[in-house]
């Protein structure tokens, strides 16, 4: 029989207040939208793993032109329910095209728009005690002035000898004055990979103990291992994201115009994005293999990645890329040119293949085509297994990476005594 002592103690139990965490997400993008990246990846599993105790106000973009600017909407996304406050229309469209001047981008023109709508935003992240995530270093200024923590990510922009495009080149200015500021004002300063770690800990020794790596992630609910096609004619080449010129297309587009050679024809070429690729001469080779996939959301791409039979990647830069763990989520092997962090997931033969960046670009992308011959090879061969492959990533995953964010975000609050009752159930 239940005691009455024990009837109580689970009475009180049940009504003990827990806190509730706010966290506040800025950034010019709508999560609705079909702009994709690694930026816009993080944002929308943000959304989707967020904790039960946590809620999230998103202050972003209105990419579709039906939502009223400057006004909290109400949204689900992916079955999670978040607050939207879109303060500038801006299309996919609009994102797609490279702008010409700072006034005319989309950071620009969000960093406008963050100062009109200042009054607010102040007293909307004041009232709800949030402490603020944020993405671009350029945008760190806006919870400095609040006087509000702020968890700050860098994504690898303005890295030393990094190929931007036009715009970001010449005002570089920018960026590195807004990663000092960054740097000197978030509670903690998260960079993608532990070599832009150890960059800033050399160059900021003084604030060394707040800036730490945080490695991307792939999403295991919707990437997972998935049966090879049954034939590897034609053998299907992927790739996934922005063709931004530090991805190096053209030396991409080589190695597959290479293999085509190789394989006497029996080759496609897929691309999931939204550049152009005809801004790159070399495109014209490839073009009647390519088959152009445009925008995916999460699921399309895994099916898209599932009919493949191997990932390329040719960046002369990266964080910890997402579309490779990705790729290698579905079980499918990724000749990449070399990365010092992709070593810890290519393993040369397992899952794939990494080719060093050395010689002509010619030379790597006889190199690259002929680790593709040798993976469609490894296919044929019944060598190539989708469980073994996907194992490689298996530290990457939000319960192991995304979590650490949420961590932080209840650590500062709970210090600060930033958290808002909230009763249990």
């Amino acid at each position: 029989m239940t005691s009455t002592v024990t009837l109580a103690l689970r009475a009180r139990n049940s009504n003990r207040v827990k806190p509730k965490y706010q966290i506040c997400l800025i950034h010019p993008f709508d999560p609705r939208g079909e702009k994709v990246g690694g930026l816009e990846t993080y944002i929308r599993d943000f959304i989707t793993f967020h904790p039960d105790d946590t809620d999230l106000l998103f202050i972003g973009v209105d990419s579709t032109g039906d939502l009223r600017l400057g006004e909290i909407h109400r949204l689900t996304f992916r079955g999670r329910t978040f607050d939207f406050l879109p303060i500038l229309r801006y299309s996919d469209r609009q994102a797609r095209e490279a702008a010409r001047s700072i006034r005319t981008s989309l950071t620009g023109q969000f960093f406008v728009a963050l100062l009109r709508h200042f009054g607010l935003i102040a007293r909307l992240i004041r009232s709800r005690r949030c402490s603020i995530d944020l993405r671009r270093v350029e945008f760190s200024w806006l919870p400095a002035l609040l006087r509000l923590p702020f968890v700050q990510m860098l994504h690898g922009e303005g890295a030393p000898k990094l190929q931007m495009d036009s715009l970001l080149r010449k005002y570089s200015f920018v960026h590195n004055a807004g990663e000092r500021f960054a740097v000197a004002t978030s509670a903690k300063f998260l960079c993608v990979n532990p070599f832009i770690t150890e960059r800033l800990q050399k160059t900021y020794p003084r604030r060394k103990h707040k800036i730490d790596t945080l490695w991307t992630w792939v999403n295991t609910d919707i990437f997972r291992p998935q049966p090879l096609p049954a034939s590897s004619a034609p053998f299907k080449v992927v790739f996934a994201g922005r063709l931004d010129e530090f991805k190096d297309p053209p030396l991409m587009f080589r190695a597959i115009d290479r293999l085509r050679s190789r394989l006497q024809g029996g080759i496609e070429f897929h691309y999931i994005g939204t550049s152009d690729p005809y801004r790159f001469a070399e495109f014209s080779a490839i073009e009647d293999i390519t088959i152009r996939h445009g925008f995916k959301d999460a699921a399309g791409m895994a099916a898209t990645l599932a009919d493949a039979h191997a990932g390329i990647l040719t960046s002369e830069f990266e964080g910890m890329p997402r579309v490779v763990l990705e790729t290698l989520a579905i079980g499918r092997p990724v000749v990449a040119v070399h990365l010092p962090q992709l070593e810890s997931v290519i393993h040369d033969g397992d899952s794939g293949f990494l080719v060093a960046r050395a010689g002509s670009a010619e030379d790597m992308a006889e190199a690259l085509a002929q680790r593709f011959v040798d993976v469609r090879d490894a296919i044929d061969a019944g060598a190539m297994n989708p469980a073994r492959i996907a194992g490689a990533i298996a530290d990457f995953t939000p319960g192991s990476q995304l979590a650490r964010v949420f961590r932080y975000h209840q650590e500062i609050q709970n210090a600060r005594g930033m958290t808002v009752a909230s009763q249990a159930s």
